[in-house]
C-alpha cells in the first residue's frame, strides 16, 4: 500500500469540479486501505474534522471570487510531515501556490511528483486585470513548465492532452476522468426540491448545476430558455450554485421576463445539488471551457437527460443516445429542448443510457487507473521502489 500526499488548492468545503474531484480520489484511495495526506488552504467554514487533511495559512481576496489563497510555506504540523514523513508519492492538483509547495518538496526530497491539470488556466483570463495576450501567454508558460517538472500528468479528457501537447508539454500523459461515485449519490435521500421553489410537480424543469460565471455561458441558458417559453410556457429553469456572475443573472432572467420561471440557488449543499438533479427532467449545460464536466456526469447518473452546447469536453463524454449536442446559438439549444420536453418516451430512454454511461465512469474505476500512474511515476523515479496494489 502506497502514502500519498495530495496537494490542492480547492478542498471540501469548497464546491467546485477540484475540490470534487480531490475529495473522491482522496476517498476512494483510503477505501483501498491506501494511506492519504491533503494537503490544502485554510478555509473559514472548515471544521477541521478530518484528521488527515492539513491546512497551510491563507489569505481570502473577494475578487473575482471568495477563494482561500494559501500562503505557500508549510508551518507547524504540516511542515513536519512534509520533511519527515514517509510518503510514496506526491499528487498535485495545481500548478499555482499548493502545487509550488508540492514542487518544493518533489525537489528536496527526490519523491515522484503526479500532476493532474484540472483547468485550462488560459481560458481564465478575463478574471485578471492585466493584457489578455500576455495573461494568456503566461497562463501556457506556467502549465507547460509545471507539467514538465513533474514526472506524469494526469488529464481529465483526451482533448486537455492535446492541448498540453500543443503547449509543448513533453513528460507522460494519462487520461483519467474524475470518477462518478454512484454509491454516494444513490445514498442521498430524495427531498422536496420543487416545493422548494414553488415548482410545480406536474410542470417541465430544467436544471444547470456550476459556477455562475462568465468562463459557463450561462446567459445562454436564459435567451435560450427564453425561445422555448412559447412552446413551453409552464417551464421552469433552475440555475444551481453562485459565483460572480449571479447578480446579473438575475437581472438577465428579470430583463427576458422569466423572472417567476428562473430560479437562483445560490452555492447549496451537495445533498441538495443531487436532489435538485434528480428533479429534473433535462439538464442545461452551455459552457465550452470544461475539462471533462463533473456535474455532467452527476446529472447523468441521476438519470437525467444532457443538452449542452458541443464542445470537446461534451463530445467526449455525451453520445446520441444520452443528450442532445447543439450549436452555441439560441435557435438549436431551444429547438433540443423543445423536441425532447414533447417526447417522454424518448427522454426516459435518454436517462436510462445516461444513468448506464455514468456507471461506466465510476470512481473505482478511475482509481484503478490512477493507481496505475502512481505505480509508473515511482519506477521512473530514482527512489526505492514500492508495491502498488489494487
Amino acid at each position: 500500500m502506497l502514502s500519498i500526499a495530495l496537494f490542492s488548492e480547492c478542498y471540501h468545503p469548497m464546491r467546485n469540479g477540484v475540490a470534487v474531484s480531490v475529495a473522491s480520489f482522496a476517498r476512494t484511495l483510503a477505501a483501498l486501505g491506501h494511506q492519504v495526506t491533503v494537503f490544502t488552504a485554510q478555509h473559514p467554514d472548515s471544521d477541521d474534522q478530518e484528521t488527515n487533511v492539513f491546512r497551510f495559512p491563507s489569505i481570502t481576496l473577494s475578487y473575482p471570487v471568495a477563494y482561500p489563497l494559501a500562503i505557500p510555506i508549510a508551518t507547524g504540523k504540516a511542515r513536519k510531515l512534509l520533511e519527515n514523513e514517509h510518503y510514496d508519492l506526491l499528487h498535485s492538483n495545481s500548478a499555482m501556490l499548493m502545487g509550488q509547495v508540492a514542487l518544493t518538496y518533489h525537489r528536496r526530497r527526490h519523491l515522484p511528483l503526479v500532476f493532474t491539470y484540472h483547468t485550462m488556466i488560459e481560458e481564465y483570463t478575463h478574471y485578471v486585470p492585466l493584457p489578455k495576450a500576455w495573461v494568456r501567454r503566461s497562463a501556457i508558460h506556467i502549465s507547460r513548465d509545471y507539467a514538465n517538472a513533474a514526472d506524469h500528468i494526469v488529464v481529465p479528457a483526451p482533448h486537455v492532452a492535446e492541448r498540453l501537447r500543443g503547449y509543448r508539454v513533453v513528460q507522460p500523459i494519462t487520461v483519467v476522468p474524475t470518477g462518478v461515485d454512484l454509491d454516494l449519490i444513490d445514498q442521498i435521500p430524495r427531498g422536496d426540491f420543487r416545493a422548494t421553489y414553488d415548482i410545480p410537480a406536474d410542470v417541465p424543469l430544467l436544471v444547470y448545476a456550476g459556477r455562475l460565471a462568465r468562463e459557463k455561458n450561462v446567459p445562454r441558458l436564459l435567451t435560450a430558455f427564453r425561445a422555448l417559453t412559447p412552446h413551453a410556457p409552464e417551464a421552469h429553469l433552475v440555475l444551481i450554485g453562485g459565483g460572480p456572475s449571479e447578480a446579473a443573472l438575475r437581472d438577465q432572467a428579470t430583463a427576458l421576463g422569466l423572472g417567476d420561471r428562473v430560479h437562483l440557488t445560490g452555492s447549496i449543499p451537495r445533498e441538495r445539488l443531487i436532489q435538485g438533479l434528480r428533479e429534473a427532467d433535462l439538464f442545461v449545460f452551455a459552457s465550452t471551457t470544461e475539462t471533462q464536466g463533473l456535474v455532467l456526469g452527476e446529472a447523468m447518473a441521476c438519470g437525467v437527460p444532457v443538452v449542452a452546447v458541443t464542445a470537446p469536453a461534451t463530445r467526449e463524454l455525451i453520445g446520441a443516445a444520452e443528450g442532445l449536442l447543439v450549436d452555441d446559438a439560441d435557435g438549436p439549444f431551444a429547438d433540443a429542448l423543445r423536441t425532447l420536453l414533447a417526447d417522454t418516451p424518448r427522454r426516459t430512454r435518454m436517462g436510462s443510457a445516461a444513468r448506464a454511461r455514468a456507471a461506466t465512469l465510476s470512481a473505482a474505476h478511475s482509481t484503478a487507473r490512477l493507481l496505475d500512474v502512481y505505480a509508473d511515476a515511482i519506477a521512473a523515479c530514482p527512489t526505492t521502489p514500492v508495491s502498488v496494489t489494487v
